[in-house]
């Protein structure tokens, strides 16, 4: 991968779909001069329906000189932490990640070509055995870099629950009207110390709690008892984050989301999307897996639902799991102690992921009249509103603030 820290190929003639540019990428990572491409196209992809992507993902279709079928590659324009794992973390993981062709840095902007990776099997047809070969894919993520945080730091990579304190100055920043406007003072400072990194992801929630609690929450998903409880880890966050922190860490993907895997007919098996890879404790990843695991897609309708019956429990993943790492860390592995973390991890998960939505759905509410009237429309009656992307979510939302409470209750 050390030629990727030096590309010799110019990135714009890749980008504005030069055959002589794709030609030479070809020929020097195969080796080879025979390789001719005489025409590439583009065609804009849309991964995972469910995110919002700041740049387009495209497929590269190559076609060859003497070969009758095409080839096809992804170019992607990422972040930093996206380009430095291909540059230097992924060909420890050949069987998990995609094949890196070509990586570029500049400032904080990357582009990386990767191989093509076709999916056969999507979430919704995914089969016990299926769920089994994805968990221990986990595993290997997991596995090969446990209880290496200097190295992964050496990387380029940080611990996102690490004790280092956040700068109040820079929390700050951009965030103004967070604590102009009195959000910010549902997190008191004793949280922003203990937080580290976390303090704007956990900014971020009080913003979204205190929108939601001005509406007398969300009727039949969150109540007062659930809001209460985020606003007692936003006071006091150290009862979720110290059984994560005494964790050893690894390498965690960040959001292994069901549509960021790749499962072939052939059992390949890759894991896209390495946007948000830090350092932690590798059963956030398991949670956040879990916790997403029945959002599914509707690409007819281009909507959200939820999964009506899981092939495997949510108990069974985690046995899955566990038994899997005990089989390949022994002794290192603690599996009371990581078992014990699942409501920690269960907590900070939805905490930081599900409350910031609050903000950005609902902080244009006029009112708590409106809300109420808005909670006994039907779905039929709200396609078409500004509330239109909440429907696939209430069955969803329901089950994982009752999860949150009862993980809550545990720590």
């Amino acid at each position: 991968m050390a030629e990727m820290d030096r590309p010799k190929l110019d990135v714009n003639q890749l980008k504005r779909r030069d055959p002589v540019a794709w030609t030479a990428l070809l020929n020097e990572v195969l080796g080879s001069d025979e390789i001719a491409v005489t025409a590439v196209s583009a065609v804009p992809l849309h991964p995972v329906p469910h995110e919002n992507y700041d740049h387009p993902v495209l497929r590269y279709v190559l076609t060859l000189a003497d070969h009758s079928d095409p080839i096809s590659f992804i170019g992607k324009r990422t972040n930093e932490t996206e380009t430095r794992f291909y540059q230097k973390i992924a060909l420890e993981l050949p069987d998990l990640a995609p094949r890196c062709l070509f990586a570029d840095l500049s400032g904080e902007d990357g582009w990386v070509v990767l191989d093509d990776v076709p999916r056969h099997y999507l979430p919704q047809q995914w089969t016990l055995p299926n769920i089994e070969n994805l968990l221990h894919g986990l595993t290997d993520l997991h596995t090969v870099f446990w209880d290496q945080k200097e190295k992964l730091e050496s990387q380029g990579l940080y611990h996102f629950i690490g004790e280092q304190q956040y700068d109040w100055e820079q929390l700050i920043k951009g965030r103004e009207i967070l604590f102009e406007q009195g959000p910010a003072a549902v997190i008191s400072g004793h949280a922003i110390n203990s937080a580290g990194r976390l303090a704007p992801y956990l900014l971020e929630a009080a913003n979204g709690l205190a929108i939601i609690r001005n509406l007398d929450g969300w009727p039949g998903i969150l109540g007062e008892t659930q809001m209460a409880a985020a606003a007692d880890l936003l006071d006091d966050p150290l009862p979720m984050l110290e059984p994560l922190r005494n964790l050893p860490a690894t390498l965690v993907h960040g959001n292994p989301f069901s549509y960021h895997w790749r499962l072939t007919l052939f059992d390949d098996l890759r894991l896209l999307d390495w946007r948000q890879a830090v350092i932690g404790p590798g059963i956030y990843d398991l949670v956040n897996f879990i916790e997403k695991f029945d959002l599914l897609y509707n690409p007819s309708t281009q909507s959200t639902y939820t999964r009506q019956e899981w092939p495997v429990s949510e108990e069974t993943m985690v046995d899955s799991y566990m038994l899997s790492m005990s089989g390949r860390l022994g002794a290192k592995f603690d599996a009371r102690a990581v078992r014990q973390a699942i409501p920690a991890a269960r907590c900070l998960h939805i905490l930081i992921n599900w409350f910031p939505y609050f903000a950005k759905w609902f902080s244009e509410m006029p009112n708590k009249y409106t809300w109420q009237k808005v909670n006994r429309m039907s779905d039929a009656q709200l396609e078409g509103t500004v509330f239109e992307p909440v429907i696939g979510y209430r069955p969803h939302l329901a089950a994982v603030f009752g999860r949150f409470l009862r993980a809550y209750r545990t720590l």
